[in-house]
């Protein structure tokens, strides 16, 4: 080997870097450390949102109304009793009484719906007034109201009517 060569391999030669001791924090700096990390986090998030919440036009931002009441139509309305002759149930029964909402038949106040009207639903029906949705029946369809009566003889005389209702609350 020549002298070049050996000092060039002497001087080209790496050394390994001598790594210095990351300092030592104390609980509080390290502390203070991660809520400065944290401060940018959050300070680079609230840029963003600034960033995006620009970007939107605020033209195609639509507020949701409630739906309109529906106009009055008209339903086949009949009437019925907590009796056999029209739920099958004898006054002992546990469910005697107690409509499909679970809410106990009150006269003047409770009616049998169609499923598209939910319990809770108030309707003005025509000549009858202001009644309640909380119950159903296998015989109530679509355009049908079952009104709740207090006796057999009460329903009888009702029959079947063809009357206006309109849904004012859901």
């Amino acid at each position: 080997m020549t002298t070049m060569t050996l000092a060039c391999g002497l001087l080209c030669t790496q050394q390994p870097a001598v790594e210095k001791p990351a300092p030592i924090l104390t609980t509080d700096q390290a502390a203070l450390q991660r809520a400065n990390q944290r401060i940018k986090t959050l300070e680079d998030e609230v840029e963003t949102l600034k960033s995006t919440k620009a970007k939107k036009p605020t033209k195609h931002i639509v507020k949701r109304k409630k739906a309109p009441a529906k106009l009055a139509q008209t339903y086949e309305v009949t009437a019925y009793t907590n009796d056999v002759e029209s739920t099958g149930k004898n006054p002992g029964h546990p469910d005697y009484g107690v409509t499909a909402s679970g809410a106990r038949t009150k006269t003047g106040h409770t009616i049998a719906c169609p499923p598209s009207i939910a319990f809770g639903t108030l309707l003005n029906i025509e000549g009858i007034g202001v009644r309640t949705c909380e119950d159903r029946g296998g015989a109530i369809t679509e355009g049908h109201i079952d009104l709740y009566v207090a006796g057999v003889s009460e329903a009888r005389s009702f029959g079947r009517q063809r009357l206006k209702a309109e849904i004012i609350t859901k």
